[in-house]
């Protein structure tokens, strides 16, 4: 072995090493604690490997996992990586101390342990080995976590001395994080689980209802329990499935805890849930959630579609006419009333794009008015309203945020999350007059999902977003204004009048305050048309949104299927 020494402590440097905390939220950016008391440094005249090393974990624990990949061999990955395992693990603290160097480089540019030219074959080319001039470096690491639970553990890494130009830099890879972290792996700090019941008491599990299977999993382990001692196990995580890796020892913090006779209560309704999961039986690739509009509870999430079993709340599909809903409000905002004036001409043209109705307005039709045009689904009315008012190239994404909570995360009480989106607006502000005039119709780069449609519908039933939550009481980071006074019921009115002189025939008779909005989008152009229906009902204090994949129009297909559910819950 090459010389072993001890790298001194002392006063605060620029490289020196602070107790940080950071938030459970996994904030990439924790702040240093106050009084953070010892710190671990390199010493006077220390060599520049020691630096390197002293000045990574330094960025490593203030949470600037930039600047700690900066300072490794691999900065492009080093940096996103070290950030998405700490998030996972979140812990509320960190301490980092570097240790000892446990090697120094030979004379001969070979350091012990990394290896040597293959017996007899010295005479032929060997590939050098990068880290043959490496100095190592052992560091502990103690996570603290609610409750003053902790975690500690040793881990190590190799420093590449500096060559020409280029400074010392850490040799990163998963196992520097941790020993047994493989790059394939993530680690989570994961609290005793739970049952879950429904609303009622009634408990639920993945296997009766299979749409809900993954969000059961995830709220059995949500938060803690009452009556529990503190407890939580280090786990593996398989980055693909978001599950413990299969043989996997998992670390036990605290004593290890029993649950017995403890269970968590959501806001899903058992009998909702199975109504909701019978009503999609006959639509292939569908998806149903029902929330109640009052509180932003679920009470029901169901999915019928074998390849994605989370398509209720995790597709990205165009909504098509039902964001006309959204569209309304904006117009209503800027001054726009129910009876003024919306031409539905045959087509609209902007730009060089030329927009048409369905097949049943080909033609248009005369006297239509902002009241009628969406009672009829008039795609030119929107198209013709949206820029005959002169509507700002941001205003639906604005409308989407202010009034209806879109367009930022959500957490439901299972982690945030930004739902129905490839990015991180499920409406971005147009750029030009033809991307608006597409959103106006929810077409566009608009994308939804039976969730967020849902939740659009359920604040049109009171005037007021409440972000959608899966656990009573909880409160969610979303926020938005209520309506201004008088739009949440015109949009009322005008979601009435779909159903009894527009085009939600398949929802008459269900309840007499109901109100609906049929949809049908083009995915693109050879696909056949996605069917959509948003439904609310004050008077049941229930909002509903359907969506069958290449289902037809709204009427066809998501709209029996609301119906469906309606009867079978008894909310007819």
């Amino acid at each position: 072995m090459g010389s072993r020494r001890t790298l001194l402590a002392i006063a605060a440097t620029a490289t020196s090493l602070a107790v940080v905390t950071a938030g459970c939220s996994g904030s990439s950016k924790p702040k240093p604690a106050a009084n953070s008391g010892s710190q671990t440094a390199t010493s006077a005249g220390a060599s520049p490997t020691d630096t390197a090393a002293a000045a990574f974990l330094a960025a490593w624990q203030s949470g600037d996992y930039t600047k700690a990949g900066a300072l490794t061999d691999v900065p492009d990955k080093a940096g996103p990586r070290l950030k998405a395992v700490m998030e996972s693990l979140a812990p509320k603290t960190i301490v980092l101390k570097l240790g000892s160097q446990m090697n120094a480089p030979s004379s001969s540019g070979s350091a012990s342990g990394s290896g040597s030219a293959t017996p007899g074959a010295a005479s032929s080319p060997t590939t050098p080995n990068p880290l043959s001039n490496a100095v190592h470096y052992d560091f502990s690491v103690t996570d603290t976590f609610a409750d003053g639970l902790t975690w500690s553990y040793n881990s190590t890494m190799a420093v590449l001395p500096p060559t020409g130009n280029n400074p010392a830099l850490v040799h990163f890879v998963s196992a520097v994080i941790n020993p047994q972290l493989s790059g394939a792996s993530n680690l989570k700090a994961v609290p005793p689980a739970v049952p879950v019941a429904d609303r009622n008491g009634v408990p639920l599990s993945g296997k009766d209802h299979p749409s809900i299977a993954s969000l059961l999993t995830k709220l059995s382990v949500s938060k803690p329990q009452s009556g529990t001692q503190a407890s939580l196990q280090i786990q593996f995580i398989d980055n693909n499935t978001g599950l413990q890796i299969p043989g996997s020892n998992s670390i036990q913090l605290g004593a290890p805890n029993t649950t017995s006779g403890l269970q968590l209560g959501s806001t899903f309704d058992s009998k909702i849930q199975t109504a909701a999961e019978n009503a999609l039986q006959a639509y292939p690739n569908s998806g149903m959630v029902v929330i109640k509009p009052s509180t932003g509870e679920i009470l029901a999430i169901a999915t019928n579609n074998k390849n994605n079993t989370k398509m209720a709340y995790a597709a990205t599909r165009a909504p098509g006419s039902t964001f006309k809903t959204v569209t309304a409000t904006a117009l209503m905002l800027g001054g726009m009333q129910p009876s003024d004036p919306a031409d539905c001409t045959p087509t609209a043209q902007v730009g060089t794009e030329t927009y048409h109705n369905d097949e049943g307005l080909k033609d248009g039709f005369t006297g239509a008015t902002l009241l009628t045009a969406y009672e009829k689904s008039c795609n030119t009315s929107f198209v013709n309203a949206t820029l005959g008012h002169n509507l700002a190239m941001d205003s639906l994404s604005k409308t989407v945020h202010d009034y209806y909570g879109l367009d930022q995360p959500w957490d439901m009480g299972i982690g945030k999350a930004t739902y129905c989106t490839p990015g991180n607006l499920q409406v971005p502000p147009a750029d030009t007059k033809s991307l608006l005039a597409a959103s106006a119709f929810g077409q566009g780069k608009t994308t939804m999902c039976p969730l967020t449609m849902a939740s659009i519908a359920a604040t049109v039933a009171t005037g007021t977003f409440h972000q959608p939550v899966l656990i009573p009481g909880f409160q969610g980071p979303a926020k938005a204004q209520p309506l201004p006074g008088g739009v949440d019921q015109n949009l009322q009115t005008m979601m009435r009048g779909v159903i009894t002189d527009g085009t939600a025939t398949s929802l008459q008779n269900i309840a007499p305050t109901l109100g609906a909005k049929t949809g049908s989008a083009e995915p693109n152009a050879t696909d056949p048309t996605d069917s959509w229906m948003i439904a609310m009902d004050p008077q049941h204090d229930i909002a509903v949104s359907a969506l069958v994949l290449n289902g037809g129009f709204g009427n066809a297909a998501a709209g029996p299927a609301i119906a469906a559910m309606m009867k079978a819950a008894g909310l007819s």
